[in-house]
């Protein structure tokens, strides 16, 4: 039987670096972008039926994809997606405020990868990071809460200490979460597939936004600075 391994995630975790590295196993076949535009014409569970075949046809045993939380109405992931045979979950997870940052600087060039944004500078909205973090909140939660509720396993990848590693270590995170629901991956001794190239080399964010005293002295006042500087389940 075919298995699928679901990333529930977000924009900016690095789930796309993670699946990228995933064409290093023998056994998977990645689809970052499953549910793209081909979703809107397509019924979901079709798109999965495509996926597996040409997981089938490439002679791989295991397929992997993710969805953020504007991918699909959860309502239709969860009758069409999640409740399919052989589906697994694995949450990719990055700290709030770094992953908002990102994603900002990545909309502000118009481009999600292949452009460096290190010299990219950005103003925040306090109300818009918390709307964005009210949204990665729930989407995690609802999936969290569904695995909950069939006593089902719940591994968790986070950017800072499973991913942004070097490309042996991410594997065998990858390969430690596929375990926890079921799926074997052998992390191969040559790994060919490097990845995706960060966009950005300035690490704090404090280095990246023009107003952060006062978009931090905003957090603090409003009672976000836990939820900002921590993660989204």
């Amino acid at each position: 039987m075919l298995d699928s391994l679901c990333l529930i995630t977000g924009p900016r975790t690095g789930a796309n670096h993670l699946m990228q590295l995933g064409g290093n196993f023998a056994e998977l076949k990645s689809f970052p972008e499953l549910f793209g535009s081909l979703a809107e014409r397509i019924e979901p569970d079709h798109v999965l039926d495509q996926a597996a075949a040409q997981t089938r046809t490439e002679h791989k045993r295991v397929l992997a994809f993710k969805l953020w939380h504007d991918t699909l109405e959860a309502e239709t992931v969860e009758q069409l997606v999640l409740s399919r045979s052989g589906v697994r979950i694995i949450f990719v997870l990055r700290r709030q405020i770094d992953a908002y940052v990102s994603w900002c600087k990545a909309i502000s060039v118009h481009k999600w990868q292949g452009v460096d944004t290190s010299a990219v500078r950005l103003t925040l909205d306090i109300a818009d990071f918390a709307a964005w973090m009210d949204a990665q909140e729930r989407w995690y939660d609802r999936w969290r809460n569904w695995l909950n509720r069939r006593f089902l396993p719940c591994p968790m990848l986070r950017y800072e200490t499973d991913i942004d590693q070097p490309p042996e270590w991410a594997l065998r995170r990858f390969a430690s979460a596929a375990a926890q629901v079921g799926v074997t991956l052998r992390v191969p001794a040559a790994l060919p597939i490097a990845g995706l190239v960060k966009q950005d080399r300035i690490k704090a964010a404090a280095d990246k936004v023009d107003n952060w005293p006062a978009f931090s002295r905003a957090l603090v006042a409003q009672g976000l600075e836990k939820r900002a500087f921590g993660y989204p389940v």
